[in-house]
């Protein structure tokens, strides 16, 4: 058995031949950004759904900056969003308000790991830029995305406390790999298929 699985790989890496390099144009990949923004929709909905409903309140941002400041921006966006949907009313001054919401992220990021059982991909030493592909009896390459939130409700006039709330999490699971040299899988827990078109967005009325 070992034999013949050394004379297979021998024979697919004379047939792969060789491949050139090439990064991902943006500084993060789609699948990257897929996982940080989607466990933020998740811990934004959590944190939302204890935040008092019909509030007319006043956004404070300033808790809302991340080490790296990879999707600060749209994790600030998912939980306006997410309070909108509770019944909370934002106002864009602190004098139109009732109360201020502090929200703060202590997590925004991605954790990954990846297998290998087989032949790692082997640089060229006369021709850079240029690979050996690897040959992997099981590959994978695995992305965890996590969010965590949470956030302080005072009044505006008083500052005095109407509630804080429990930390709220998100997280999301992305992975992808070989078997057998041949056989590739790719999936998460986002309902998105990278291998075939994005899900159809429905319209929805207000």
């Amino acid at each position: 058995m070992i034999t013949r699985l050394a004379g297979v790989a021998a024979a697919l890496l004379l047939l792969a031949g060789c491949t050139t390099t090439r990064n991902t144009s943006p500084a993060h990949s789609a699948k990257e950004e897929l996982v940080i923004n989607t466990a933020a929709d998740r811990a934004a909905e959590a944190l939302a759904a204890q935040v008092p409903t019909n509030l007319t309140a006043w956004i404070d941002t300033s808790g809302m900056s991340v080490r790296d400041d990879r999707g600060s921006a749209y994790a600030l966006a998912t939980i306006e969003d997410a309070l909108l949907r509770h019944g909370v009313r934002l106002v864009g001054d602190r004098a139109s308000a009732d109360a201020v919401i502090l929200p703060r992220a202590g997590m925004l990021s991605t954790y990954e790991k990846g297998y290998l059982i087989g032949i790692p991909s082997i640089p060229i030493p006369l021709a850079p830029g240029l690979i050996l592909p690897s040959l992997s009896l099981y590959s994978q390459n695995l992305v965890k995305g996590g969010a965590k939130f949470a956030a302080s409700v005072y009044d505006a006039k008083t500052g005095k406390l109407i509630v804080s709330t429990d930390p709220a999490y998100g997280f999301t699971r992305q992975s992808d790999g070989v078997v057998l040299f041949l056989f590739e899988f790719d999936k998460n827990d986002m309902g998105v298929d990278f291998t075939e078109n994005p899900p159809q967005v429905q319209g929805r009325k207000p």
